[in-house]
């Protein structure tokens, strides 16, 4: 277990998954608890922060082919309705790599399991770096996957991350800004309509938290939770891509039933990717790609 710090703010991860982010509100001087709470009965799907890849959301298929080749593992996990979920990687073990000085990140090596030494799913070396800082009066989260092509075949991929988020008091006390283009509709079975067919964002929410499970694209996406009796706001943001980085300018917004959480998905990709190809980058033979997002937390 890893403990980052800040003057005001503390991260703790295992590597796997984010436990807890706490913060000091510089104005109010009260304990903000960010991430919704840590239940590793409820995990990896209802509780902690994790990874997904190499595809997002769901793939509308029992079958998955990556790198050609068809795959079948145990890590995979299906929904009720037989699709594979949130890609392979959510629940594997990280290695840190090091450690950055002054306790402010660390950068970590997703560990393969032995048994996937034949499979494509092992072609793929993936890094992990998180950084914590102060940025102002606020704190900055930065985290940024590493994508390696261990081998000659290029691959094709989607990814994401899908961090959980409290919304601390009641429902009523949030508003969510959506600075982003489109609503992408989906269907019964929560995947994306292709061709695309996309909605106004209004069309979703009016800035209150209500049940949400949508998805939405943006060229600079930034979505705010800002919290008006707390005087808080945390922004989720993807920088834009550049050269040898991949954007990430999905996002699935998704609230938990009694609207005490809700995860905020930076992802390159829509669901579905690997069949419908939309969106999916190339990453070349022995070559490396990157990809970000960053956490604002400040007083508002």
């Amino acid at each position: 277990m890893l403990k980052f710090r800040t003057e005001n703010s503390s991260f703790t991860t295992d590597g796997t998954h984010w436990i807890a982010w706490d913060w000091i509100h510089s104005k109010t001087s009260k304990k903000i608890e960010i991430l919704a709470p840590w239940k590793e009965e409820q995990a990896p799907f209802g509780s902690g922060c994790f990874l997904m890849f190499p595809w997002v959301n769901r793939h509308a298929s029992s079958e998955l082919v990556f790198g050609g080749k068809k795959l079948e593992l145990p890590e995979i996990v299906k929904d009720s309705n037989g699709f594979p979920v949130h890609g392979f990687m959510h629940s594997l073990s990280r290695k840190a790599l090091k450690v950055f000085p002054g306790e402010r990140g660390a950068e970590f090596r997703v560990l393969i399991p032995d048994h996937w030494e034949d499979s494509p799913a092992a072609a793929v070396a993936v890094r992990e770096e998180i950084i914590l800082e102060e940025i102002g009066s606020g704190v900055l989260l930065t985290i940024r996957i590493k994508f390696n092509n261990l081998k000659a075949n290029p691959l094709r991929f989607a990814f994401g991350y899908h961090p959980y988020f409290k919304l601390e008091g009641s429902p009523a006390d949030w508003r969510i800004h959506l600075h982003l283009d489109k609503n992408l509709e989906l269907d019964d079975k929560l995947l994306p309509y292709i061709p695309s067919v996309s909605n106004q964002i209004d069309s979703v929410t009016d800035g209150q938290i209500r049940p949400m499970d949508h998805l939405f694209y943006g060229k600079d996406p930034r979505v705010i939770l800002e919290n008006c009796k707390e005087k808080y706001s945390i922004t989720i943001l993807s920088p834009p891509g550049q050269e040898k980085e991949i954007p990430l300018e999905y996002y699935q917004i998704y609230t938990s039933p009694d609207l005490s959480s809700i995860a905020v998905e930076p992802c390159s990709a829509p669901g579905n990717a690997l069949i419908s190809g939309q969106g999916l980058t190339e990453l070349k033979s022995y070559s490396e790609l990157s990809g970000e997002f960053r956490i604002l937390v400040k007083p508002t």
